[in-house]
C-alpha cells in the first residue's frame, strides 16, 4: 500500500517541477529506486498531469493520476451534472467533469500503456491516483479494461482519498469490472470521500474500501458491496470532516509544501 502512496506522492512533486520528472524527497524512498520514468502527459484543457512509470523488479507498469490542485475546487464542484458513462450501460452515470478530465488525457494515455505492456508481458497494469487523480485512475482504469479485455486480469486499482464518481448502476457495472482488483484507501475523517454528497443525485461509493482509523495504523477492511459500509470513511458525520486528514495519507502527500496551487 505504502508503494502505490509514495507514487502517488511522485506525481505532486512531478507537477511541481513543471513539467519535468524529478519527484524529489518522495524519490528517497527505497521502494521508488527500481521504478523507470515511461512517459508523462499534460492536458491544458481539462487540466490534468501524470506519468507512466515502469518496475521491472515488482513486474509492474504504474498509471499515475497528478491529484487535486486546489482541494475547494473539488467540493465547489461535489454536486455536478452527470455523464452518460458507458453508454452502453443502461442508467450507469458518472460526474461529468470528472470524465471529461479523464477522457481528454486517455487516447495519449491508452497508446503508451499498450506499447509497454507489449514490451513488458505479463505485467500488471497499476492505475493510482490520488484525491481527484483517485477518480481519474478508476475511470482510466475502467476504460481500458472495457477497450482491451484480453488485458483486464492485468489491471490493479489503488487510490488514495477518491471522491465519489458515478451513481449505483455506474458502481455496480466497475465492481463487474473491477471490483476485486480495486483497492480505495480512505483515511480518518478526510472530507474528499464524502462527495459529491450520496444525497444528491445518488452518488456511490464502489468497492473495496480499506479505512486507515487513524495514525496508529488500526485500520478496517469493509465489506466488498456496492453498498458503503458504516464503518469505513462513512463512520465520520460529513460535519465532521475536513481536509487535514485528507493531505496525510502515511504522512504524505505533504501538498503544503509543493505547489502554490495546491491550496485551500
Amino acid at each position: 500500500m505504502d508503494k502505490y502512496m509514495s507514487l502517488a506522492e511522485t506525481s505532486y512533486y512531478f507537477l511541481h517541477q513543471g513539467g519535468g520528472f524529478d519527484c524529489g524527497p518522495a524519490c528517497d524512498n527505497p521502494i521508488l529506486k527500481s521504478v523507470s520514468l515511461n512517459t508523462t502527459w499534460h492536458s491544458p484543457n481539462p487540466v490534468s498531469d501524470g506519468f507512466i512509470g515502469i518496475s521491472p523488479k515488482d513486474k509492474e507498469i504504474y498509471v499515475t493520476w497528478t491529484g487535486t490542485r486546489r482541494i475547494r475546487t473539488v467540493i465547489a464542484d461535489s454536486v455536478a451534472i452527470f455523464a452518460d458513462y458507458p453508454k452502453e450501460v443502461a442508467g450507469s452515470s458518472v460526474h461529468a467533469g470528472f470524465y471529461e478530465t479523464t477522457r481528454a488525457a486517455y487516447p495519449y494515455i491508452l497508446k503508451n500503456i499498450l506499447a509497454a505492456a507489449q514490451d513488458n508481458p505479463g505485467y500488471k497494469i497499476v492505475f493510482i491516483g490520488h484525491s481527484l487523480g483517485g477518480a481519474s485512475a478508476v475511470l482510466s482504469a475502467l476504460m481500458f479494461a472495457r477497450d482491451n479485455d484480453i488485458m483486464k486480469d492485468r489491471v490493479r486499482v489503488w487510490t488514495f482519498g477518491q471522491p465519489r464518481v458515478g451513481n449505483r448502476r455506474f458502481v455496480e457495472h466497475y465492481t463487474d469490472m473491477l471490483g476485486n482488483q480495486t483497492y480505495r484507501v480512505t483515511y480518518g475523517a478526510d472530507i474528499v470521500p464524502h462527495i459529491p454528497p450520496w444525497q444528491v443525485l445518488g452518488y456511490q461509493h464502489h468497492p473495496l474500501e480499506i479505512h486507515i482509523i487513524d495514525k496508529s495504523d488500526n485500520f478496517y477492511v469493509c465489506q466488498n458491496t456496492v453498498r458503503e459500509d458504516l464503518d469505513g470513511a462513512y463512520r465520520w458525520p460529513t460535519i465532521d470532516t475536513g481536509v487535514a486528514d485528507h493531505i496525510d495519507y502515511f504522512g504524505k502527500p505533504e501538498i503544503v509544501h509543493f505547489d502554490p496551487l495546491i491550496e485551500w
